[in-house]
């Protein structure tokens, strides 16, 4: 058959689909960069929650510690303190001299027991494998003659090099028990050196405890520590894990500061200069009330047990705390939080705590009080 003529306007030579590939092109760059930004951002809340955290937290400490350092000026600038102090400076001139003798002692007996170390440890290693080789040999005239080589090495003297240039020359037995003396000797002056150092020790724990039981906040060496660890911190899941009870909680993941040692709240956690809280400030309060906190470990009862919410999710604050169709336990509002105690305490009429538990045992006390148990149970 002939071949058909080709028209003039054929679309596969005449028309371009140059556009039609770069909105392609684009629609495929803009949905892959989409997918990143949610994955590493938009289905991780909780890494801007850390992140504000760090910058919000560490600007707290430096005004706590100005403050705490005051503080503890005023504490220091007691009577009392002085006192004590008084007694570690006393106690601290009475056992320098001995220190340093005893120190300078441990010291030169180091240096020995390096010196003979080096020497004994090889001779040791040989005389240990001898010794196994006597122990497995099949027969009792290989074990009779690796007896007379272990003897004979025994008997050998080696010659041990001190630091003051002196050298000595022992056989194994003289050479372990100048090794096993020189420890023996050793051991003795740290027990003295820590006999001697125990007034000083007791002294300044003495003089530290005060300060810590006169002070109203953190020592400034505690902020110290604090801001350290606030500025270690990288960007992760915060998980407890209760395997017996079935729990994965993961709330402190952005309610960062539930558990930290000095008391935080919405209005210490805000930007400055700002009017209202915002979420993040609202988020990193700590805990309404730490004594409940110290008989519910949060390690061992997590939060969701207490408060409900999916103590599991992290992708959003609304599945967070349970307020969406496909959870049936959502977090208990503030009016209800006791309600949270019926978990563990159902049998318990009284179940208050500082200034928690005084509604619930009102309730079950007023249940009791009007008959209701007869028909319904709680």
């Amino acid at each position: 058959m002939p071949d058909k003529p080709v028209p003039d306007n054929d679309p596969i030579v005449t028309k371009s689909y140059a556009a039609h590939y770069m909105i392609a092109t684009v629609l495929l760059m803009a949905t892959l960069l989409w997918a990143l930004w949610d994955e590493a951002f938009g289905m991780r809340p909780w890494k801007a929650y850390q992140h504000v955290w760090k910058d919000r937290y560490t600007a707290f400490l430096k005004t706590a510690r100005s403050k705490s350092a005051a503080s503890q000026k005023e504490v220091e600038a007691s009577p009392d303190y002085q006192k004590l102090k008084e007694n570690l400076d006393q106690a601290t001139q009475q056992a320098t001299p001995h220190i340093r003798d005893v120190q300078k002692q441990i010291g030169d007996l180091n240096a020995k027991v390096l010196a003979v170390q080096s020497v004994f440890t090889d001779r040791r290693a040989y005389v240990n494998a001898l010794t196994y080789q006597i122990e497995t040999a099949s027969s009792q005239s290989l074990k009779q003659s690796i007896q007379k080589d272990l003897d004979k090495y025994k008997a050998e003297t080696a010659a041990v090099e001190y630091p003051d240039g002196s050298r000595k020359s022992y056989n194994f037995e003289e050479l372990e028990k100048t090794y096993n003396d020189l420890k023996d000797e050793r051991a003795k002056l740290n027990a003295d050196l820590g006999d001697t150092l125990k007034p000083v020790t007791q002294a300044k724990n003495a003089m530290d405890d005060y300060v810590n039981d006169h002070m109203v906040d953190l020592t400034p060496t505690q902020i110290a520590g604090l801001e350290k660890k606030t500025d270690d911190l990288e960007p992760s899941i915060q998980q407890i894990n209760v395997a017996e009870a079935n729990i994965v909680d993961r709330c402190e993941s952005c309610h960062i500061g539930i558990r930290e040692p000095i008391k935080l709240t919405a209005a210490s956690m805000s930007p400055k200069g700002a009017k209202t809280p915002d979420d993040y400030a609202k988020a990193f309060v700590s805990h309404s009330n730490a004594q409940l906190l110290s008989v519910h470990d949060p390690e061992k009862f997590g939060c969701s047990p207490c408060h409900q919410g999916n103590g599991r999710a992290t992708t959003s604050i609304e599945k967070a705390h349970g307020n969406y169709e496909h959870w049936l336990w959502p977090l208990y509002v503030r009016q209800n939080f006791e309600a949270g105690c019926q978990t563990c305490h159902a049998s318990d009429m009284m179940l208050i705590s500082g200034d928690v538990g005084w509604t619930i045992s009102r309730g079950k006390d007023l249940f009791r009080q009007r008959g209701c148990m007869g028909c319904h149970r709680y």
